[in-house]
């Protein structure tokens, strides 16, 4: 028999995981051919539901890296339509599909269907006959030859300086609160990974996402290290190859890496503000070539004075932004990417941190090392990542982030609303974007307590949302 013939056999054949009651997955069925947008159905009700989400992965995976496919809901569902699966993102292929579930107790629970077979182009491969599986074929509408992009928004300001947040799930109440807070950005990050052409539908569905709700849309865009340690100075035109691709989708702004300076982001050894340069020079011809609207930010060096200058190991980032100037930057960026989430004092204060006094620890003090650099350039700065951490609700914080464990939730959200006002006020250079890092993540664990920079509380409520919210005119 032929090989498709044998792969249709198998399906057939292959076992499905048992469900519950309460948290289940009922069509499609297993053995199924899918295309175009499929009602998923089933049902989602645990006591403590927090939220939930659909996620695909390939059906014969040994270590499946599950893709969101749907956005995150906190509505429960008996036996209906728990969400509308957009096939079109994944190519076609033999997927499992997972609901995910979140409980306020901090549990997860799944469910999942499979296998399914994505066939939005069905056909046989040259001298083969297109064998139907045994299992009914689905018959939705037919999908487009091209996605369709939602437009820009152009959502209009009303906050000292534009805002906005780095999301995970975006779920209605989220953007609502993000909405009631004035914020007219999100952000999501972008993985690049060599020959994974699946990545341009996820940037798709999240520019989407973002438009579609009014929102402008930051996509903060890195890559693999040991890719870009293999291939070195020929991974440039393929990382900007991406970058093109990502900027004819219409986003309204691209971050060109991320904490370039530290060998978690750069490869050890190589670490060179030159270097980056000239992947930010080829990042920007590309970006500019297929969408001249499109704001290219620079990728934000961390905060941190550890290697006390700079060398291949590691720079510090007021080293680096010299650096940077240095090599032109300037050339080849609209705004100068900046980080700054280690504060625990209010950021009016340039004094009095207890752990010491590098100028990391201070709003206006981090500024001015992005800034200064690049002062005859005339660019502005926008902070892509800025956030304080609080433990509060989530219990201790591991080790290396315990500087944080005094911090008051009702702090963070005061020190929030006041470093708006103090960015609109500085002088050095403009600061045309603050990012608040971060809105609605929920990792809190020993290495990465994420968490606990969210706005979004473990408790669903945001007064960090409301602090901003009293800037607005109407506040």
């Amino acid at each position: 028999m032929r090989k498709l013939f044998w792969l249709l056999v198998l399906l057939v054949a292959l076992p499905v995981a048992a469900q519950d009651a309460e948290v289940n997955i009922a069509w499609p069925p297993p053995v199924y051919v899918v295309a175009g947008v499929v009602e998923v159905r089933g049902t989602v009700n645990p006591p403590d539901l927090q939220g939930y989400f659909l996620e695909a992965a390939p059906y014969d995976a040994a270590e499946p890296v599950w893709l969101p496919v749907t956005l995150l809901s906190s509505t429960p569902v008996v036996d209906g339509v728990l969400a509308s699966w957009p096939t079109v993102v994944l190519p076609d292929g033999v997927y499992s599909l997972r609901l995910h579930v979140q409980l306020r107790s901090g549990e997860t629970r799944f469910a999942t269907a499979g296998p399914l077979r994505v066939a939005n182009t069905l056909q046989a491969p040259a001298g083969e006959s297109v064998v139907v599986p045994v299992a009914p074929l689905a018959t939705p509408e037919p999908a487009p030859a091209e996605p369709t992009l939602v437009g820009r928004p152009n959502p209009v300001n009303q906050m000292p300086v534009p805002v906005g947040g780095h999301v995970t799930y975006f779920s209605d109440p989220t953007i609502a609160l993000m909405q009631g807070a004035g914020m007219t950005w999100v952000k999501w990050q972008i993985p690049f990974l060599l020959n994974d052409t699946n990545l341009i539908n996820v940037a798709r569905d999240r520019i989407n996402w973002s438009h579609a709700a009014g929102f402008n849309v930051l996509l903060s865009i890195t890559g693999e290290v040991s890719e870009l340690r293999d291939l070195n100075e020929d991974y440039y035109p393929r990382y900007a190859e991406f970058l093109g691709q990502i900027a004819a989708l219409g986003p309204d702004a691209i971050e060109v890496w991320n904490e370039m300076n530290i060998d978690r982001e750069w490869p050890s050894g190589r670490i060179s503000a030159r270097a980056y340069v000239e992947m930010l020079r080829q990042a920007h011809a590309a970006i500019k070539a297929a969408d001249p609207q499109v704001l290219v930010i620079t990728g934000a060096p961390a905060p941190t004075g550890f290697f006390g200058g700079c060398s291949g190991a590691g720079c510090d980032d007021g080293d680096y932004y010299f650096n940077m100037a240095n090599a032109g930057a300037a050339q080849y960026a609209d705004c100068i990417g900046v980080h700054y989430n280690e504060g625990i004092l209010p950021p009016q204060q340039t004094g009095g941190d207890p752990r010491d006094a590098y100028p990391t620890r201070y709003f206006k003090l981090m500024a001015n090392r992005a800034a200064v650099p690049f002062r005859g350039s005339g660019l502005p700065l926008c902070f892509t990542e800025l956030g304080y951490l609080s433990p509060e609700g989530y219990g201790p914080l591991p080790g290396n982030f315990a500087w944080a464990t005094s911090t008051s939730v009702e702090e963070q959200a005061t020190w929030l609303r006041d470093v708006v006002t103090l960015a609109a006020e500085y002088e050095t250079a403009p600061i045309a974007m603050i990012i608040i890092f971060n809105v609605d993540f929920d990792r809190y664990d020993d290495e990465d307590p994420q968490a606990g920079y969210a706005i979004i509380r473990p408790d669903g409520l945001c007064p960090a949302c409301d602090a901003l919210a009293s800037l607005l005119p109407s506040g």
